[in-house]
């Protein structure tokens, strides 16, 4: 029988091309796999997968009231989902999972996108870092295992937790591309154009 897992992210399932990547990686591999996202108001409908995947319709779409209601509505979902473990993507979901897989004895594991309390848009909120270090405290004590996309955080985490963190790259999948034989190329970035990622920087660069 395979083993069933469930993925929880705050995104919009169709935009995210990281999770995409890994569902369909397990899938493949012989899992079971669930990715539960929530709906927003601009959302498109589903793309088909070949994993299930589930959208929480929010009254909220962000801020503290968004936080709140998606991680209420998530500990109430995670108890109706078949499964033998959950995964959570980054801080923001992972209270939830955790409290579900203690209730119902399954393993868990965090899945750390970015060092999240370091964030820049986190660090300049002194309140809000606290709270994010304490969830990531609690994501640490209480996590089966976790894993991180590169050496250099995996290493802080390490060194903060005493915990083995391993490492899986966020790189996209490989694509074949035919050219017309021009020395041009497109580039296009899709995600958030968040501050200390080095998207100025990238742009500024490509004349060179």
């Amino acid at each position: 029988m395979k083993k069933r897992i469930v993925f929880t992210v705050t995104t919009d399932l169709n935009s995210d091309q990281r999770m995409i990547r890994i569902c369909n990686s397990l899938q493949k591999a012989g899992y079971e796999i669930v990715l539960i996202g929530r709906k927003r108001k601009s959302s498109l409908p589903l793309v088909k997968q070949i994993f299930k995947q589930r959208r929480m319709n929010l009254f909220f779409e962000k801020g503290k009231l968004f936080y709140a209601e998606y991680n209420i509505r998530l500990c109430f979902v995670l108890l109706f989902v078949q499964c033998d473990a959950i995964c959570s993507i980054d801080l923001d979901t992972i209270v939830p999972g955790i409290i579900n897989a203690k209730l119902r004895g399954k393993k868990h594991f965090y899945d750390a996108h970015e060092w999240f309390p370091e964030l820049p848009e986190v660090v300049s909120r002194p309140a809000i870092k606290k709270l994010w270090q304490w969830v990531e405290q609690f994501a640490f004590r209480n996590t089966s295992a976790a894993y991180t996309v590169s050496n250099s955080i995996a290493e802080q985490f390490e060194l903060r937790y005493h915990q083995k963190v391993d490492v899986i790259r966020n790189v996209p999948v490989k694509y074949d591309i035919s050219t017309s034989g021009k020395k041009k190329y497109e580039v296009v970035y899709q995600g958030n154009l968040n501050v200390g990622r080095g998207l100025r920087e990238f742009i500024l660069s490509m004349p060179e």
